[in-house]
């Protein structure tokens, strides 16, 4: 008797352990539960961010009879109804080839679709991210258009004008009949094409066309923000000046914030030379991206614009209207470049676009890029001395009142030295 009562102590023992463990488990799987819902929200922030930058700035609605219009003045509700069809839509297995400029062309062409246009070529994973896809990434890609059918075809595309490589994907669940709709009616203010321009397709203006000014009230970030989100506390800090600059120096890591009240920008650099250069093109971009986000920035403006060198040097820039916006100084509105050690330097304006206000000023007329390209040549320009040229808009102060701004629309041109108005450049070679 007395060793069945043992025996039933050991056994009483042994499943309150086992009770004891079941409900550590439990415990922490509960933990671990909450935990793994609760980082998914960093991460949503994140990709909301990306979304912002790395979306398409323009949209492009070929019709039924070959006609290509550029979409201008979107609505809010027509933005979300073009968002909507594709996010809701199942892009899968990508296949790549590469494609001569007629090809690019021919498919850039194609009736009855809409493009996407980015004006410089970003990986899929941006893709995915902001239209809820899961496009294969096992082997990344990247594209500066996407071509997306609305007259019930069964493939979308995804266009590389620089590599000249088209990626053909299967499309569903897109209602392509209530999509053309939607596409049919969007304001199409500027008639576009494709053209061959020093060996590739590009966006050409076949027309003359009118852009109007736009004035915005100017929003002036505080340098410090910088100072506080990317170098530490002020007790790890020093501050000097020099010619009329601050310089913010991480006492411990050796990086800086140079503040430029005369351009009105603030410069991080990290000086350390231990680290390495990520070798893909989406890690690169990564790397920008993610300082980008620590910042907590309203760049609902912004938009990721050029990027050379394979993601080493990348400029973001403020949009209106789907169209770039260049400032008088050389930074634009973000720009970055890693060295070949992987370390970051940036660049920020701290000027924003604030509220717009009223402007009377005339639509201006500018002519079709044809007309400039032969004023370029005619003037002596070599295709040498310049990468390209696009219309978009110049940053100018405000003469009347310093709290403003005017938005001017111009063709602008990039030289190696940065971008500039082709007024300005042709004016500085007199």
């Amino acid at each position: 008797m007395q060793n069945n009562r043992s025996v039933q102590g050991v056994m009483i023992n042994i499943l309150l352990t086992i009770a004891i463990i079941v409900s550590i488990v439990l415990t922490a799987l509960i933990f671990i539960s909450a935990g793994s819902q609760e980082a998914p929200t960093q991460t949503d922030q994140q990709s909301q961010q990306a979304s912002e930058l790395f979306r398409p700035t323009n949209y492009i609605v070929n019709d039924k009879s070959g006609k290509q219009h550029m979409v201008m003045h979107t609505t809010n509700a027509q933005y979300k109804s073009i968002h909507q069809y594709l996010a809701n839509s199942r892009m899968t297995n990508p296949t790549q080839r590469k494609a001569t400029n007629k090809q690019i062309s021919q498919l850039l062409d194609k009736t009855q679709t809409a493009l996407y246009h980015y004006p410089d070529v970003v990986p899929i994973e941006y893709f995915n991210s902001y239209y809820s896809q899961r496009v294969s990434t096992h082997k990344s890609f990247n594209f500066n258009y996407v071509v997306v059918p609305l007259n019930h075809s069964k493939k979308a595309y995804f266009v590389n004008t620089q590599s000249k490589t088209i990626t053909t994907v299967t499309i569903s669940k897109i209602d392509t009949t209530e999509a053309w709709k939607v596409a049919a009616r969007l304001p199409k203010a500027l008639t576009v094409n494709f053209k061959v321009v020093n060996g590739h397709v590009m966006l050409n203006y076949p027309k003359e066309f009118k852009l109007p000014v736009y004035s915005y009230l100017v929003n002036h970030r505080d340098p410090t923000t910088y100072v506080s989100a990317l170098l530490g506390t002020t007790n790890q800090l020093t501050q000097t000046t020099e010619n009329n600059k601050k310089i913010y120096t991480n006492k411990y890591s050796n990086q800086q914030i140079i503040y430029d009240p005369d351009l009105e920008t603030v410069t991080f650099t990290d000086n350390r030379t231990t680290g390495t250069l990520q070798r893909s093109y989406y890690n690169r971009l990564n790397v920008g991206f993610s300082q980008i986000n620590l910042l907590q920035l309203d760049l609902s403006d912004t938009r990721f614009y050029q990027s050379r060198d394979n993601g080493k040097d990348i400029t973001y820039r403020t949009f209106v209207e789907g169209l770039p916006v260049y400032y008088q100084s050389k930074t634009g509105a973000i720009h970055m470049t890693l060295d070949k050690y992987g370390n970051l330097t940036s660049t920020y304006s701290l000027n924003e676009l604030g509220v717009p206000v009223p402007n009377t000023q005339e639509d201006v007329t500018l002519p079709k890029a044809a007309d400039v390209l032969a004023k370029l040549q005619q003037t002596g320009v070599k295709s040498s001395e310049y990468y390209s040229i696009a219309p978009g808009y110049e940053w100018l102060a405000n003469k009347e009142n310093n709290v403003s701004v005017n938005m001017n629309p111009t063709w602008m041109i990039e030289t190696p030295t940065g971008w500039m108005s082709v007024n300005t450049f042709l004016a500085n070679r007199e």
